[in-house]
């Protein structure tokens, strides 16, 4: 798997008025999720016991855990990517049943989370900085999440992620956010950006009955 991170455009220095207006718009969709059809300007992924509605200007990609093959019920992963002229938004859903992680790996939340970044690293794209874990809850679960950063050149681009395991189909499931508003600024951590991960979450069913 690999982060497409590159800085290919640069844009003007986004206003405070813009980014929360941007963050507004994702909240206001929240009414629509999962509520009869997408709203206008929304597509809806629905696979592999996820569903999760997203904007038509990202693109959608599905691989397994290397980021070369299929994915499988057993684990894969769906990566939703926006590069424009005026940000970057890459989100992401990774899924793992316990029996496909090697036996070194803990069978927890953290140990899948290293099971994970072991996969990224594999293909290429180094980790680094992960923070200290915090939780919250989501869907009925226990979310462990922390703050890490994907070494891009001399960039050192901020993003998050979390994971929980759902009982109800027995996997590890995991979903991260990496945003950047201002090319000009890459390194500059967004301060909404745990918040803009709380609320994509909060839009993902992760076991479609």
């Amino acid at each position: 798997m690999e982060f497409e991170i590159t800085k290919t455009q640069v844009m003007n220095t986004r206003t405070l008025v813009i980014v929360l207006v941007t963050v507004g718009a994702v909240t206001g969709g929240n009414l629509w999720i999962h509520s009869g059809e997408p709203a206008l300007g929304f597509n809806r992924y629905n696979d592999f016991g996820i569903s999760l509605d997203y904007d038509v200007r990202m693109s959608l990609r599905e691989f397994d855990l290397g980021g070369y093959g299929a994915p499988t019920d057993a684990a894969g992963q769906v990566q939703l990517n926006y590069q424009g002229g005026d940000y970057l938004q890459q989100y992401g859903v990774t899924w793992a049943k316990p029996k496909v992680m090697p036996a070194y790996i803990v069978k927890s939340p953290e140990g899948a989370l290293n099971f994970f970044f072991e996969n990224v690293e594999m293909g290429g794209t180094q980790i680094v900085e992960r923070s200290e874990y915090k939780t919250t809850t989501s869907g009925g679960h226990e979310v462990f999440h922390q703050t890490f950063g994907v070494l891009d050149g001399v960039y050192t681009i901020p993003g998050i992620i979390g994971v929980w395991y759902c009982e109800e189909v027995d996997k590890y499931r995991m979903f991260y956010l990496v945003y950047v508003p201002d090319f000009e600024s890459i390194e500059v951590p967004y301060a909404g950006l745990e918040q803009m991960w709380s609320n994509l979450l909060g839009d993902l069913t992760c076991h479609v009955t």
